[in-house]
C-alpha cells in the first residue's frame, strides 16, 4: 500500500531524549527497527496509547507516538513528517460489534451504552462521528477491562490486537453472525474517501526550539524505519506478531502489506484535518 525508505546512515543525536512507542503488534514494523538501531542517545518507554498520552500531558514525555485525538487536544507538539498510524479501507483493528443493527436503533429515543477499552480516544471519538453522522444517535460510552464481556451493553468497541484475536475467535465459534461488525477505518473511508489517521509521532514544540537538530535526525530515522520493517525485517516482525496474538501468517501478512498505512502526506493531512473538525462539531475537543 505505500512505498518505502531505508535508513542510510547511522542517526547521531546531540542529547539524551526519551522517547514514547505504542506496545501494539501495529508498530512493530518501526518498534523492531527502533529497538535495534535507535540511536545511541535515545531512550525507549512503551506503553498503550492511553498511557502514552498520560505522560505526555504530566509532561514526563516530551516525543514519540500518540493518538491523534490527543495531538489534537493537546495542540502543542509537532509533527514528525513521513510517519503515521493510518488506513484507506478496512484495517482489522478498529472494530464495533453491535448487538442490534444501528438501523434498527436509529428510531429509538434513548441513549446508547457502548462498552469501550480503557485506552482509545481516537477509535472511541471516531465511533462517537459515526453515530452522529450516520445514524443520529447518542451514546454513552463505559470503559472497561473487558468490552466484549459486557452482555448488557448495545454494542462495544474493540482496538488494537484485542480487536484482531477477538475477531478472529468470533468468526471461528460462529457468533460473529449474531453481531454487527464494521470496520471503523473502512466506514471512513467509504465516507470520505480520506486516510483515517489513528496515530502520529509527534514532539513538544518547547522541546523542538530547544532540539532542532535531534528532531530533524529522528525524523529521519522515523520516516526510513517502517520502510525497512515491511520490507528485509517483514518475516521477524510477522513471527513477533504471531507469537504475540497466534495470528496466521496470511493474517498478519495481510494486515502489514494490505491494510495498516504507515505514511504521511498531503491527503492524511486532509484526513486529520477533516477529523479534527468532526470532533470540533461534536463536542470532542
Amino acid at each position: 500500500m505505500t512505498s518505502v525508505s531505508h535508513i542510510s546512515q547511522p542517526v547521531v543525536l546531540l542529547s539524551d531524549c526519551t522517547f514514547g512507542q505504542i506496545d501494539f503488534i501495529n508498530c512493530l514494523p518501526i518498534t523492531r527497527i527502533l529497538q535495534r538501531d535507535k540511536p545511541e542517545r535515545l531512550g525507549l518507554v512503551m506503553g498503550t496509547p492511553g498511557a502514552l498520552n498520560q505522560k505526555y500531558r504530566q509532561g514526563t514525555l516530551d516525543l514519540g507516538a500518540m493518538s491523534s485525538h490527543y495531538f489534537l487536544e493537546d495542540g502543542n507538539f509537532e509533527l514528525f513528517p513521513d510517519i503515521s498510524i493510518s488506513a484507506q479501507g478496512p484495517v482489522g483493528s478498529v472494530l464495533y460489534f453491535g448487538r442490534k443493527k444501528l438501523s434498527q436503533l436509529s428510531g429509538l429515543n434513548r441513549r446508547l451504552k457502548i462498552s469501550v477499552p480503557q485506552a482509545s480516544a481516537s477509535s472511541v471519538r471516531l465511533l462517537h462521528i459515526l453515530l452522529c453522522e450516520c445514524y443520529g444517535l447518542e451514546a454513552d460510552f463505559i470503559p472497561v477491562q473487558n468490552p466484549e464481556a459486557d452482555i448488557e451493553s448495545d454494542g462495544f468497541l474493540l482496538f488494537g490486537d484485542l480487536a484482531l484475536t477477538t475477531d478472529r475467535d468470533l468468526a471461528a465459534s460462529g457468533a460473529i453472525n449474531g453481531l454487527e461488525r464494521l470496520d471503523m477505518a473502512q466506514w471512513w473511508f467509504e465516507n470520505y474517501r480520506l486516510p483515517m489517521v489513528f496515530g502520529v509521532w509527534a514532539a513538544r514544540k518547547s522541546w523542538i526550539a530547544e532540539h532542532g537538530e535531534d528532531f530533524a535526525n529522528i525524523s529521519t530515522f522515523l520516516a526510513a524505519s517502517w520502510g525497512k520493517g515491511l520490507t528485509q525485517d517483514l518475516p521477524a516482525v510477522i513471527a513477533e506478531a504471531a507469537e504475540r496474538t497466534d495470528l496466521s501468517f496470511e493474517r498478519l501478512q495481510q494486515y502489514y502489506l494490505k491494510e495498516l498505512d504507515f505514511s504521511f502526506g498531503a491527503r492524511h493531512a486532509e484526513g486529520l484535518e477533516l477529523y479534527r473538525k468532526l470532533c470540533k462539531k461534536h463536542d470532542l475537543l
